[in-house]
């Protein structure tokens, strides 16, 4: 009887190791993100005490153009949304004719059984993924047309801001 409970409990650490590792990778995410913002931190109040140790002071326009990122521009951002659509398209088209083409038959149930036993789940993931990649397209092309003048003008503040 005891052995039971002793095998129950070893089949219940080995599966909680890949949720473990999940949430150590995410403390690392965390970490590293916060020592990125304190080290941007730190820079800034760099500049701004040798600023002031040179005896200017720094002038809040040329501050904000230093500390700010440059945003990413609404072609930039429609772009990757276009990028993103096509990813999850593609993907979903894939897993859609994996399952029609039966890929999961004779072979590939040798190899693979765990990940053949339910074609429902493929179609479903299919489905969605296309779903989801198909509605990014549309929404690149609505968004296109309709934000055109504001990229147009976003172009041109740029080439101005580059020959300046």
């Amino acid at each position: 009887m005891t052995e039971d409970v002793y095998t129950e409990i070893i089949w219940s650490i080995e599966d909680l190791i890949p949720f473990l590792g999940i949430i150590a990778l995410c403390i690392v995410i965390v970490v590293l993100y916060f020592r990125k913002k304190h080290n941007e931190i730190e820079k800034r109040s760099e500049i701004i005490k040798t600023a002031l140790e040179k005896g200017s002071s720094p002038m809040p326009e040329e501050l904000l153009k230093t500390f700010n990122k440059p945003k990413r521009s609404l072609k930039e951002r429609l772009l990757s949304k276009l990028l993103w659509g096509m990813i999850c398209t593609f993907i979903g088209l894939g897993l859609v004719l994996a399952v029609y083409t039966k890929v999961c038959e004779d072979d590939a149930e040798l190899v693979y059984p765990e990940v053949c036993e339910d074609k429902a789940d493929f179609l479903t993931l299919g489905f969605v993924s296309l779903a989801v990649g198909a509605g990014l397209v549309v929404y690149y092309f609505i968004a296109r047309r309709v934000l055109r003048s504001e990229i147009e003008k976003e172009e041109r503040m740029l080439k101005t801001d580059h020959e300046q």
